[in-house]
């Protein structure tokens, strides 16, 4: 039985892309829960495939204030709490980084500051001023590659989407209002990011043809964080945590986050001990 002043250990908020599934994280999941900590795949209204509701104007801010509600809950039971993040997650887990400091890490899996793929056709940019124009009744549509570079998996994909609205990878299609609101959010981070001070981790495809690989070396750039790293894929698009380097990605989510947890907890122990031990001079 669980004893009300005894901390579980640590905690991994887990965050799908716009519109998708917890799913969409693949393996890493499994994972960690193998190494022992806890794992909360969010799911967050107007945000999730299962939560949207075309009749309610999605705000990105009531999309963090989800982040921020589950860290402060699994705050209260565990030492300490991580977010990872795939795509449009990923930038969500830094929004609600930049709100808070007692975030341990923060692991970006293809982050999206801009979309600027090379499959990002220049006039879908025009979309933007259709909404505010009073156009709003559409909805983007995912098209080949889908974010995978696997031949196998992209066919499997296509065929799933052609007879459900959502995969595994996500969703078939993205209503407009949520993706203005992710734009909206995606500025906010663009010029916040020196504020997020947590441990960070970016995992990113050289090839991705959604976000360009400016979108990570800005991050790794501008934020404040102590401890950072970047991990570069080249047999990768897109989604990372289902394409041919999907393995690598896992390991390194794990190892990075392992690492980081260990290194806090000597940490404490560092300062736990050297408080007892100016307790023993004075006497």
């Amino acid at each position: 039985m669980e004893t009300s002043n005894e901390s579980l250990g640590h905690a991994v908020v887990l965050l799908h892309g716009l519109c998708g599934t917890p799913t969409e994280l693949g393996q890493i999941p499994k994972a960690l829960a193998q190494m022992g900590y806890t794992v909360s795949s969010l799911e967050i209204p107007d945000f999730s495939a299962n939560l949207v509701d075309r009749t309610v104007k999605p705000n990105w801010e009531g999309w963090c204030d989800s982040v921020d509600a589950e860290i402060s809950r699994l705050s209260e039971t565990h030492e300490t709490v991580s977010i990872c993040g795939l795509s449009m997650g990923a930038t969500l887990a830094l929004a609600a980084s930049i709100r808070r400091n007692d975030v341990l890490v923060v692991v970006a899996l293809s982050p999206i500051l801009r979309y600027d793929g090379w499959s990002i056709r220049w006039y879908e940019h025009l979309l933007e001023f259709a909404f505010f124009l009073g156009f709003r009744n559409w909805s983007y549509r995912e098209r080949e590659p889908f974010g995978l570079k696997n031949i196998e998996m992209r066919r499997r994909v296509a065929k799933e989407f052609e007879h459900a609205g959502t995969t595994e990878i996500g969703a078939a299609a993205i209503p407009a209002q949520q993706l203005i609101a992710a734009k909206k959010m995606m500025a906010y981070v663009r010029k916040s990011l020196g504020s997020v001070q947590s441990r960070i981790l970016v995992i990113h495809a050289i090839d991705d043809e959604t976000a360009a690989p400016k979108n990570a070396e800005i991050i790794i750039k501008e934020v404040s964080s102590e401890v950072r790293k970047i991990v570069w894929l080249g047999d990768c698009y897109h989604i990372i945590t289902f394409d041919n380097e999907r393995e690598i990605v896992t390991n390194e989510v794990v190892r990075f986050i392992n690492k980081s947890v260990h290194a806090y907890e000597d940490d404490l122990s560092h300062r736990r001990f050297g408080r007892r031990s100016k307790l023993r001079d004075r006497r």
